[in-house]
């Protein structure tokens, strides 16, 4: 009889594991057991409150211009007000620059639009960064680092399921085949929070981020970069010659075109599309000796052959623009891949006068 018994406790076991699987189905359940969120994860529970923000700009007759790219857009955040020529636009402009990421790449950004739009906001202008580094799929702050962070609930792992490769596709598969793992679920917590009406927390980490993302950091101009011609000899070798080398590990070790990275952007060019965005695509200046060891390396001109290729010639709604072609004043860099927050008015001022080519911008 003991023997016939042993027979059914790999099923009682496989039921169980079952029924607590689909019990974290139940809101109240899922939040007592779950994994800690991670920066990314509190990085999209603080942007609600970005976009209630800029909508509110918005009813107040001011244009809200949304910023979004790499470290590359955040010198966007180094200013509490960037000054705009009243001869390039005349109205009241705000830049939000909480949503330009240190190390982000277009997953990300696809994820934030979608945030975004869900939220019923939508910017009178987006300044869509392009950079090379952003395409490599074995870049060290790819989607593939952003993935592990990210615990995206059902309709989000559906949406972005056809954009993935076979090996996450199997892996979103399996995150909505069982829940728990999707949400790294541990029983044992879970039950026990559940039972004293508590859940996990996240509050000291995204009070942290949230103050991060809320709070401009104006540069001091005395240590705002250094004139191309002007470098000391030991301060070219660290900020040119150094700096460049440890991006090119960093960003630009096994350069592969990631189709991931590009059908995310695809589906960001796509969005602004469909959802009438005016959107500037746009490349950002880098030092010529980094510039020149990039070239080397993804062979060049990228935003040309691929940028341009994803952007009908006649859009109402999208024109690009590349900085990287010595086409601005701006001489002052603090390293090789970054110029100066100095330039961050001209910068914006050549975005805003190409946005006025949009047929859809106001």
């Amino acid at each position: 009889m003991n023997q016939k018994r042993i027979y059914f406790y790999p099923f009682f076991i496989i039921f169980t594991l079952f029924l607590i699987d689909k019990l974290v189905c139940i809101p109240e359940f899922r939040e007592a057991g779950r994994r800690a969120y991670k920066s990314g994860q509190n990085l999209f529970l603080g942007l609600p409150k970005v976009w209630e923000e800029d909508k509110k700009l918005q009813s107040e007759k001011t244009k809200v211009a949304l910023v979004t790219g790499t470290s590359r857009s955040d010198i966007f955040h180094e200013w509490e007000n960037i000054p705009v020529n009243k001869s390039t636009y005349a109205e009241p402009v705000y830049f939000e620059t909480r949503s330009a990421i240190k190390a982000g790449e277009y997953f990300l950004f696809y994820l934030m639009i979608q945030s975004m739009t869900k939220s019923g906001f939508k910017p009178d202008v987006l300044f869509l960064e392009f950079s090379e580094e952003m395409l490599n799929e074995n870049n060290v702050y790819s989607y593939k680092t952003k993935w592990q962070e990210l615990m995206l609930h059902e309709d989000e792992l559906i949406d972005i399921y056809p954009t993935f490769n076979s090996k996450f596709q199997r892996e979103i598969i399996t995150k909505l085949l069982f829940v728990s793992y999707n949400y790294h679920f541990r029983p044992i917590q879970g039950i026990s929070n559940w039972v004293k009406g508590k859940t996990v927390t996240d509050d000291t980490y995204f009070i942290a981020v949230s103050s991060y993302l809320n709070k401009k950091r104006p540069f001091n101009p005395a240590n705002a970069g250094i004139e191309l011609d002007r470098f000391t000899p030991e301060e070219y070798k660290a900020r040119i010659v150094d700096f460049s080398e440890s991006q090119r590990e960093l960003l630009l070790s096994k350069y592969t075109l990631s189709e991931t990275e590009y059908g995310f952007l695809k589906r960001i060019i796509q969005h602004a599309e469909e959802h009438n965005i005016p959107t500037v695509f746009w490349e950002p200046q880098i030092h010529p000796y980094y510039n020149q060891i990039r070239k080397s390396i993804t062979g060049g001109d990228l935003f040309e052959t691929l940028g341009r290729s994803l952007v009908d010639p006649n859009s109402k709604n999208i024109r690009l623009i590349s900085l990287n072609k010595g086409n601005t004043n701006c001489k002052i860099f603090v390293d090789s891949s970054h110029v100066s927050p100095l330039c961050v008015p001209e910068i914006a001022d050549k975005l805003l006068q190409t946005a006025k080519e949009i047929p859809n911008f106001k």
